[in-house]
């Protein structure tokens, strides 16, 4: 059966159009996500806005689908190449033995022939390049989902732009699912990868719709749609992970002919995106599928089947079971309810009592210190504002540039959310009048060690450090009432401390809540941040004076130096011009020493190329006219109004000695 004969052959060229123009606005819409996100575009409405994170997973998910788009328009171009193919030349008979003449000819006919096999292969758009366009656009979307996950939430966006937002994502996913409905629809007999198309389709389709019904949730008030964002993006991570390693596993296995030749780009795990769950017979197809492994037939899957409900009960029993084993850490103890009766206090170790409900075992601390601030916030935040400021003292160990953590502000120069304010009896001008003290008051607690004190923190006490803090609020606004502010800033504070614990400790025995008060520090006490403004002009002052005295210093200095630099400077270029002139001098006595020897060995040469030198020089810049007394008037190629008449033998001057008389340029005699 020849390619032509094929159905997804024939109709490859009327879906490659349409299958690379979805899959270049696919790619063109993921990129205008990212442009907008990590282009740092501000939108020109209510003031300006800033693209949400979730763009990064929406423009990774078309990422993908354009992958597998641009992947299968690939492979129909390759189809359309195969069907445009023209059949190969038949091979020329052998010629007869004898016939070197006609077999060399037919060979080169033979090699012409097979020429064009030299160049690419009419499929060859459906090999390697398919597989690199799915790689990299999976690489893509895998780097941008890691680098969003890593990269600081955005700041939220107000109810109104959420709504607006959700609204904009569920309404773009109508044409997406218009197109996922489309190639479902699809005869897999007109277009094989129509259902790997229809699989890729639904990762986008799902992201945005996640995205936009989480966008609206949040909007009304919800903290927990920022899981099903979170668990989409692991999603989309997953896809472009398992579409990556199709791509690589191309590397380790031939590709297919092209009768039977596939897309790379697909994924199992979009597959799983569906209304109704996957059924064992779907699975046993897809497996028989990919695999060609008929899972109907094997004794092993049958056995698991018959032996899955007794399996399963017999593992809910033995995890029932295991509800009667608890192990306690080195800081822990229990309370064992027996029947809904407390009738001991276990210790650190392993303990076997009966399983849950039967026997329950409340945890309480054992050792374990507190340390808690008091100061009061709103009913909402108490805790957390406590919790906030306790954590404080634990965090780790912060680099040198870092910033300080606020527990370890002590300056009284402003207020701190680990102070608390209140009001104290002055007396000001001969009047009675109140001011404000702050204090920064720490409380350290743990559990009492006694079987009594486990089971009062057990039932008696639900939130141990909001019922410390009350009761040390009441007893600070009893101290504060009993004395003026020169009382309490001169009394001693290990005197208050101890005062104070014992009185909250007696407090807290009274209520029966088994908390032992270990102590109470008292990090700081003084008047409100409003006194400091006098010291601190004090200080000022001090400041400002150092300050200009070192400013002088080192206007002095910086004067100093710069004179130093400028002597230094002279002096150098001083002995650089000397150097140089000396150098210079060296020079010419060289150059002259050396005209000197060369006129001593012949002075009329040395002459005569000196001459012709400074002839050469000065004749290559300007015009010259040439007169000599050998022209004669009848030669000359010039009209010369001088009389040539014959030498007379008077005018004709004798020859000197050569050897004896000096070089004469003047001498035309000379044929040197």
């Amino acid at each position: 059966m020849s390619l032509s004969d094929l159905a997804h052959f024939n109709t490859a060229a009327r879906h490659r159009l349409a299958v690379s123009l979805l899959g270049l606005l696919l790619a063109a819409a993921g990129i205008l996500l990212l442009a907008l996100l990590y282009g740092d575009v501000v939108l020109p409405w209510r003031g300006g806005i800033r693209a949400p994170l979730a763009f990064a997973f929406l423009g990774a998910s078309l990422l993908l689908a354009a992958a597998g788009f641009l992947s299968v328009a690939l492979v129909l171009e390759g189809r359309c190449a195969m069907l445009r193919q023209p059949p190969m030349p038949a091979e020329d008979t052998p010629p007869p033995a004898g016939d070197r003449g006609a077999s060399r000819w037919r060979a080169a006919r033979r090699l012409v022939a097979r020429r064009p096999s030299l160049r690419l292969p009419q499929d060859w758009l459906a090999g390697w390049p398919q597989v690199l366009v799915a790689f990299l656009l999976a690489l893509s979307a895998l780097i941008l989902v890691l680098s969003a996950s890593r990269n600081a939430a955005r700041p939220p966006l107000d109810a109104g732009l959420q709504q607006l937002l959700g609204g904009l994502l569920i309404l773009s996913a109508f044409p997406l699912l218009v197109i996922e409905r489309v190639y479902a629809n699809t005869m897999s007999e007109a277009l094989p990868d129509a259902p790997q198309l229809e699989r890729l389709l639904r990762l986008p389709l799902t992201a945005f719709l996640l995205f936009g019904v989480a966008s609206v949730l949040r909007s009304l008030g919800f903290a927990w749609p920022v899981f099903i964002e979170g668990a989409m993006a692991v999603f989309i991570g997953l896809v472009a992970l398992e579409m990556l390693l199709r791509a690589a596993a191309m590397l380790f296995v031939p590709f297919a002919p092209m009768a039977t030749r596939r897309s790379v780009a697909d994924s199992s795990l979009a597959a799983l995106l569906r209304l109704t769950p996957p059924t064992l017979a779907s699975v046993a197809q897809g497996v028989r599928r990919q695999f060609g492994i008929d899972l109907s037939r094997s004794w092993a899957l049958a056995f698991v089947r018959q032996a899955l409900f007794p399996i399963t009960a017999c593992m809910v029993v033995v995890a029932w079971a295991t509800t009667g084993f608890t192990a306690l850490g080195l800081n822990e103890r229990a309370v064992y309810e027996r029947l809904g009766e407390p009738v001991a206090v276990l210790g650190p170790g392993l303990h076997v009592h009966l399983p849950w409900p039967l026997g329950i075992m409340r945890r309480v601390e054992l050792g374990t210190v507190h340390e808690i601030p008091v100061v009061f916030a709103a009913a909402g935040d108490q805790a957390s504002s406590g919790r906030g400021a306790a954590t404080d003292q634990t965090l780790p160990d912060a680099a040198a540039e870092d910033q300080p953590p606020p527990s370890a502000d002590r300056l009284w120069d402003a207020s701190h959310p680990s102070e608390a304010g209140y009001l104290i009896a002055s007396e000001t001008q001969g009047k009675q009048s109140f001011q404000i003290v702050n204090i920064d008051l720490r409380i350290v607690y743990r559990t009492g060690e006694s079987e009594a004190a486990a089971r009062a923190a057990a039932y008696a006490v639900a939130e141990p450090e909001a019922l410390i803090r009350a009761q040390a609020g009441e007893l600070l606004v009893r101290y504060f009432a009993r004395y003026t502010l020169l009382d309490v800033l001169g009394q001693s504070r290990e005197t208050f401390s101890n005062a104070f614990r014992a009185e909250l400790q007696q407090g807290l025995d009274k209520l029966s809540t088994g908390l032992e008060v270990i102590a109470v520090i008292v990090e700081a006490i003084h008047p409100p941040p409003g006194a400091a403004n006098a010291y601190h002009y004090v200080q000022a002052a001090e400041i400002l004076s150092r300050s200009e005295v070192s400013l002088r210093r080192a206007d002095a200095t910086r004067r100093l130096k710069s004179a130093q630099q400028t002597a230094m400077e002279d002096r150098n270029q001083a002995l650089a011009g000397a150097a140089e002139a000396v150098g210079q001098a060296r020079a010419s006595s060289v150059l002259f020493q050396g005209d000197r020897t060369a006129y001593e060995r012949d002075g009329r040469a040395f002459l005569l190329e000196r001459w012709l030198d400074r002839l050469g020089a000065s004749l290559a810049k300007s015009s010259f006219i040439a007169v000599d007394h050998r022209l004669r008037g009848v030669d000359a190629p010039t009209i010369d109004l001088r009389s040539f008449g014959p030498a007379a033998a008077s005018d004709v001057p004798a020859t000197p000695d050569r050897a004896s008389q000096p070089y004469n340029a003047n001498n035309e005699d000379d044929p040197d």
